[in-house]
């Protein structure tokens, strides 16, 4: 049975002048829609960082990337720190889909369910990855977003390693490693060789094969 993942984060407050948006829309009195929408702004503020790094999420580097003025953000934001609170919960929200996807599909033999996620490995997007990761360092709430995204991963592969037959102790720390193994690969893309698919594979069938379902013994 598939372990319950946590709860994504909760909905990144918007800006005052977007609440007032809907109200005005709602109402009636309706203002011209903004060039660049409230996703656009997250998107973009999104690929800007995995292009240059945390040092360009400031308000101007972000407008003349996008080609709009600052009116365009506030618009959608009071300020750079509400952009960063959505940034994380995309950036969370998306990858837990993605995670919680190859779980719910019981109909998926656990063992092709491992190999999906061992697959993702090599498919993901690692430069955003990494710098997410990198931009958690000094922003409490990426570090929440990331940390949250981990422990569902590590969630998921506990318990497909349970219905290998695993005990509760040999599923947990295997399914740490592989963890940590994925981590690992993100960080060392830039100093390592990158492993293909089925090198990925191999490392792990070393650590899912079921002849011996039990390391505490």
């Amino acid at each position: 049975m598939t372990a319950e993942l946590p709860r994504p984060a909760s909905t990144p407050r918007r800006s005052r002048k977007a609440e007032a948006q809907q109200r005005d829309s709602t109402s009636g009195t309706g203002r011209r829609t903004p060039r660049l929408s409230y996703e656009d702004w997250v998107d973009g503020a999104l690929a800007l960082l995995a292009r240059e790094g945390p040092g360009s999420l400031r308000i101007p580097s972000l407008c003349a990337a996008l080609g709009v003025t600052k009116g365009s953000f506030y618009w959608h934001f009071d300020d750079i720190g509400q952009l960063e609170e959505a940034m994380a919960a995309h950036w969370s929200a998306t990858q837990g889909q993605i995670i919680a996807g190859l779980a719910a599909v019981d109909s998926i033999p656990v063992e092709d369910r491992i190999e999906a996620m061992a697959t993702m490995l090599v498919e993901r997007n690692w430069l955003v990855e990494a710098t997410v990761r990198e931009w958690s360092r000094t922003r409490p709430h990426v570090a929440d977003a990331v940390r949250e995204l981990d422990q569902r991963i590590f969630q998921v592969i506990q318990s497909a390693l349970a219905e290998l037959g695993f005990d509760a102790e040999s599923a947990r720390l295997r399914a740490g490693a592989l963890v940590y193994l994925g981590i690992g690969f993100i960080h060392g893309r830039d100093s390592l060789p990158t492993p293909t698919t089925d090198q990925i594979n191999t490392i792990v069938a070393l650590l899912t094969a079921p002849g011996d379902a039990s390391i505490t013994e």
